[in-house]
């Protein structure tokens, strides 16, 4: 595909008006609240207030589908995890975690040994390819080093929404070039963490962790690791 160039004031037009008409309105209009007329109109009205091309290039720019297929996207609506409001089902519930002695996983360095014993035990899920995964190391780190009442064990799932087989070595290979992993890490090769908490609780997305009290079993927050550190503070007073 040729080289779109940089994007014009008539692009910026047209992608202005995409994200005012059609995008901020119909985000929220899913399922029971979808206004199949409405929708008409607002497509008519933006197709008959550009130039086709200008439209095409932009289309082509952002990679949306075929209006049909947009269409379907927009009546569908997000999933669940994010949509307003929702809570993971194991939210307040206690947890079997015996999944962690019993594994079997992929070890890269650290242990998981004392997470009984700790006052709070972070369970993460991650992937090399992940970028916001990256972002989160130095925090997850920082907490590592800080609070040692606190255990973290992170699991790599590199295949986590497709079911692809991990390669180890690379993985390894990635981990050993990280100066700011200072944490327990292990790669779930064979779906054990996943099926047993990431599946359970819903929210589909990486990176992703788990408050847990060990004592009791209980999950107390479910969430991106950047989001973590009130619900962390909150634990942590409650524990």
């Amino acid at each position: 595909m040729a080289s779109l160039g940089p994007e014009t004031p008539a692009e910026l037009a047209v992608k202005n008006d995409f994200q005012t008409r059609i995008w901020a309105v119909f985000q929220d209009l899913y399922e029971d609240k979808w206004d199949q007329g409405r929708w008409n109109a607002s497509v008519a009205r933006f197709k008959a207030a550009h130039d086709p091309a200008v439209v095409q290039r932009f289309w082509a720019r952002a990679k949306l589908p075929a209006w049909d297929a947009l269409e379907a996207q927009f009546r569908k609506g997000p999933p669940p995890f994010l949509r307003p409001g929702w809570q993971s089902p194991l939210l307040g519930k206690r947890v079997d975690l015996q999944w962690i002695d019993r594994g079997p996983f992929e070890h890269v360095k650290g242990s998981t040994e004392g997470w009984r014993g700790a006052r709070l035990l972070i369970i993460e899920f991650w992937a090399s390819w992940c970028r916001p995964c990256l972002a989160v190391f130095r925090d997850l780190s920082a907490i590592a080093r800080s609070h040692p009442e606190i255990k973290i064990i992170t699991f790599n799932s590199e295949g986590i929404f497709t079911n692809a087989p991990i390669d180890a070595a690379a993985v390894k290979r990635f981990v050993a070039r990280r100066d700011d992993m200072d944490y327990p890490v292990f790669i779930d090769t064979h779906r054990v963490a996943v099926n047993s908490i990431f599946q359970p609780g819903q929210n589909l997305s990486i990176p992703l962790a788990f408050i847990i009290t060990p004592k009791d079993g209980v999950v107390r927050w479910v969430g991106n690791p950047e989001d973590m550190a009130a619900p962390l503070d909150k634990a942590l007073k409650a524990a």
